[in-house]
């Protein structure tokens, strides 16, 4: 029994700390100098990764120092935080409900800036399922990510509409798995971000305004120990970012912008375009942590604590927000302080 509580405690140390057991340890590095030149990035379809394709199809990670990229593809934020806490990423970008639900879980992660702002989550109903009005929805299944963005969007349609949450049918599928769903009619309406909400427009409509109910940020995130054993290499990392962010964001590069994500997302450039303003909106400010990055983080937090997905006490998100490397990269997008430091 021992011997197995000694396994136990060693198995959580090492999945809590696999970000630095993935790199191999170097000499100390000059000052300034990359701790690290071999990173690995998340990457999924939707047009917020446009700042990846950029990053990569210009050579900007090379001109940071970084001499090898591997790109994971991933279905969703929340699988991608699987490979975070395994060790298996430098870098995390979900959004922002799993971030709060690992951290309320005890992994030690932090928030360091923003890569995009996208309430894009679109509840799509079959056209043939009956549902005119909210209560409507009692009567028919919705397929949805389980502790994604998508939950809690669907809590605050529950809250708008004053319907019982108990009473929704809610089917826990990825993405993908959706989509077949609900062409199957197994399911009746999904919730989720493009581009997959795109893929049934032709069976289904949006309802009942969900993307105004979203709170959705996509932050940059860290495990505590890749930020402290590797501080050089985040920043790079965050400054490679911060430039394709800028250069995706700026109107005048979106022809070009568009043509390499869907090259390197190998998706059509026609639903790139499609999607394109549900992530790169000219009135949606991107890379700031403000008091809307705060208030979304709350809100999300509220939701999460009130259907006992977390217990208390609650951490508040500027207690793990790190806000010194975006201070040096970028002061300006700093509105507010982190509490948490190396």
């Amino acid at each position: 029994m021992k011997n197995r509580s000694i396994f136990c405690v060693t198995l959580i140390i090492l999945l809590c700390f696999g970000a630095a057991a993935l790199f191999a340890a170097r000499d100390k590095p000059a000052e300034g100098e990359l701790e690290l030149t071999e990173i690995v990035l998340q990457f999924q379809p939707n047009t917020l990764f446009a700042v990846q394709s950029v990053a990569l199809e210009k050579g900007w990670f090379e001109e940071a120092g970084f001499e090898k990229v591997i790109i994971k593809n991933f279905t969703s934020g929340n699988l991608a935080g699987e490979a975070l806490i395994a060790g298996e990423l430098s870098m995390w970008v979900p959004g922002n409900m799993p971030v709060i639900s690992m951290r309320h879980n005890g992994v030690p992660i932090v928030v360091t800036g923003m890569l995009n702002v996208c309430p894009a989550e679109y509840l799509m109903v079959r056209n043939d399922a009956g549902v005119s009005k909210p209560e409507d929805l009692y009567d028919i299944s919705i397929g949805l990510m389980v502790g994604s963005t998508a939950q809690g969007v669907l809590w605050n349609l529950v809250n708008k509409y004053g319907l019982d949450n108990e009473r929704l049918n809610v089917v826990n599928l990825a993405p993908p798995e959706q989509i077949t769903a609900l062409r199957n009619n197994e399911i009746q309406a999904l919730l989720v971000w493009p581009p997959a909400a795109y893929k049934v427009k032709d069976i289904a409509t949006y309802m009942f305004d969900s993307k105004d109910l979203s709170h959705t940020n996509v932050p940059m995130v860290f495990a505590e120990s890749f930020i402290k054993k590797y501080p050089n290499t985040a920043r790079a990392l965050m400054e490679v970012l911060y430039r394709g962010q800028d250069w995706v964001a700026d109107q005048s590069n979106w022809d070009e912008a568009k043509k390499i994500h869907a090259k390197r997302s190998e998706q059509p450039l026609e639903l790139v375009e499609e999607m394109w303003l549900d992530y790169w909106n000219p009135k949606q400010p991107n890379g700031h942590l403000d008091q809307d990055f705060v208030d979304d983080f709350r809100g999300y937090t509220a939701f999460q604590k009130a259907t006992g997905r977390i217990q208390e006490p609650i951490s508040d998100i500027l207690e793990y927000t790190y806000t010194g490397i975006l201070e040096e990269i970028r002061p300006s997008y700093v509105k507010v302080k982190g509490l948490w430091t190396p």
